[in-house]
């Protein structure tokens, strides 16, 4: 039994270290961001979200186990927070087309996650499913204006057949 409880403490250990720099960037990029140095804020966010981008391509390669599925769990929603950051600093900039390509690519990313054979994958991706969604049609009713855009959030909003509805 301590065995086990050392190598859940090494993978957690690991799991922490591996987001470490993630955390890191968003920190720099809120901090930026709230000073109004927004190209450096997207920087940033960006760094971030490819980083645990490619964390959550790593582990869904791995064999799965119960430190993986958590691992998985925690990159999840900092893909997620790591693209709304982006998408915000976007908005700020005046450039929602860039804002709806990041909203739109985290929200597929995750409709493709709820596909995953694994119970515990499929529920978080879920979880931040409704939340991207949510924000997808927030975003929709503040650019109504910009038919491209509100093309755009329909084809992400209908990609996964849970949720069907479009705004006009």
């Amino acid at each position: 039994m301590i065995s086990n409880q050392k190598q859940s403490h090494s993978d957690l250990l690991y799991l922490n270290q591996a987001l470490s720099p993630w955390q890191s960037n968003i920190m720099q990029g809120n901090y930026a961001f709230e000073q109004g140095a927004l190209l450096e804020a997207r920087d940033k966010y960006l760094l971030a979200k490819t980083l645990a981008d490619h964390l959550l391509q790593q582990f869904l390669y791995a064999q799965i186990n119960n430190n993986v599925i958590h691992a998985i769990e925690h990159c999840i929603p900092a893909l997620v927070v790591a693209s709304h950051n982006l998408a915000d600093t976007y908005i700020a900039m005046q450039q929602p087309e860039n804002a709806c390509k990041w909203l739109c690519e985290v929200h597929l990313t995750l409709c493709s996650l709820i596909e995953h054979a694994h119970y515990d994958i499929q529920k978080v991706s879920k979880h931040h499913y409704t939340k991207t969604s949510s924000e997808l049609v927030s975003f929709a009713r503040r650019y109504h204006f910009l038919p491209e855009l509100i093309e755009q959030v329909n084809f992400c909003l209908c990609s996964q057949s849970t949720t069907n509805n479009q705004l006009h």
